[in-house]
């Protein structure tokens, strides 16, 4: 077991015990959202012909070589070609077809001039310049070759995803099962929203908002309970959870304290402790652990500093997980746009968001930074990661900014 760990060791001893979960194929009408489970090539050229793109006249561009103002180039029409029409004879020399928007080119025709830009009457067409081969036109394959990775596995599905399979004619695709979680909340102080607030009693805010962002990840999260602190019940707990879910989060009882008994009790559940505490502030009291297959994060019972570890030490495995190929966070260094008075031995998280002034992006900290407020994380954007110092950080100062979505 590691001791006292940095952030970089914690995320990477999680992301080593992420295992993936099954595949399975969905309709593509249930696709999104879901992690695709194989590479796609893809089945067609897209487009799949030649296609104008405006209504118009389709041509030979040979044939307007000569054309001026002074001297235009004729051509009788000799047809109308609507979306969906196919016409495989070419037009004679010296023609032109009438065309819309998305139809296919006839053979032997390469360019298109758009209604506006020609005099035509019903039987003729004048053209007073040149057109350049292909003007006008996508052209077969301009977007995919048949045969060109289309996705890579392991692509969470959005609606542009959809779209292109669609394209690509298919009406079902592989996907990644949802993995089962389950979220134990730990900790006698607690109590059901929906009751009376007693003395000395808090709201159990951690179990609600840690659902929804695993469910947010694409996790299916029907075991979430909430246990006293003691160290059987809590044990037992993990140890049931544990049979029937790939991935457990637990919050509270992650300190040092007489009634903080994560550590205890994952112990005695049988786990193995992959890491305790991390050299991070908020959310150093963090562990990870495996028992079997399933793996287990620990967070603290303060709300700001369980967020905090999820998103900077718990957000890639949780992803990897799921089988998502993007599982680290996108970071760039950028400025601060204030000031940062607090002094840290270790590294600290700000929670907050970037703004762009005069051409420049600065990361601007959210207010309600402490362990148990959780106000920072509203309209959260971005994540600041500040070396230790002994002496304030003053604005301008480059620091890692991490993006967790």
């Amino acid at each position: 077991m590691m001791k006292n760990v940095s952030i970089e060791d914690a995320v990477a001893a999680l992301l080593e015990s992420a295992s993936l979960p099954g595949v399975e194929d969905v309709s593509l009408s249930d696709a999104c959202g879901r992690v695709l489970g194989n590479s796609i090539t893809a089945q067609t050229d897209l487009p799949p012909f030649h296609r104008s793109v405006y209504d118009g006249f389709a041509l030979r561009s040979s044939e307007t070589i000569h054309a001026s103002a002074k001297s235009p180039a004729a051509f009788r029409l000799t047809g109308t070609i609507a979306a969906g029409d196919f016409h495989a004879d070419p037009p004679g020399e010296g023609c032109a077809v009438r065309i819309m928007t998305g139809a296919a080119l006839p053979e032997g025709t390469d360019c298109v001039i758009n209604f506006e830009r020609v005099t035509c009457t019903e039987q003729m067409l004048y053209l007073t310049d040149p057109l350049r081969p292909w003007q006008n036109v996508d052209r077969r394959g301009d977007e995919l070759r048949e045969g060109s990775l289309l996705l890579e596995k392991g692509e969470y599905l959005t609606p542009a995803h959809l779209g292109l399979l669609a394209s690509q004619g298919f009406s079902r695709v592989t996907v990644f099962k949802k993995p089962c979680t389950a979220v134990l909340s730990t900790g006698s102080e607690l109590l059901m929203p929906g009751t009376a607030l007693a003395p000395g009693k808090i709201y159990n805010s951690n179990l609600y908002v840690l659902r929804a962002l695993m469910e947010k990840e694409g996790y299916t999260a029907d075991d979430c309970l909430h246990t006293p602190d003691d160290e059987e019940i809590i044990s037992s707990a993990i140890r049931n959870l544990a049979e029937r879910n790939d991935l457990i989060l637990t919050t509270g009882g992650a300190s040092v304290g007489d009634k903080d008994y994560i550590l205890s009790a994952l112990k005695r559940a049988g786990a193995q402790i992959l890491f305790s505490h991390v050299r991070m502030k908020p959310g150093s009291c963090c562990y990870g652990a495996k028992l079997g297959d399933t793996l287990i994060i620990s967070l603290s019972g303060n709300p700001g500093a369980a967020l905090t570890a999820w998103y900077r030490i718990a957000l890639s495995a949780v992803r990897k997980s799921a089988g998502r190929r993007d599982f680290l966070l996108s970071e760039s260094m950028l400025p601060l746009s204030d000031d940062c008075q607090k002094t840290c031995p270790h590294q600290r998280i700000l929670k907050g968001h970037t703004e762009t002034a005069d051409g420049v992006t600065r990361f601007v900290a959210h207010e309600g930074q402490k362990n148990g407020m959780q106000t920072s994380f509203l309209h959260m954007q971005a994540l600041a990661e500040l070396s230790p110092t002994d002496i304030p950080i003053p604005a301008g100062t480059l620091v890692r900014v991490l993006f967790p979505y």
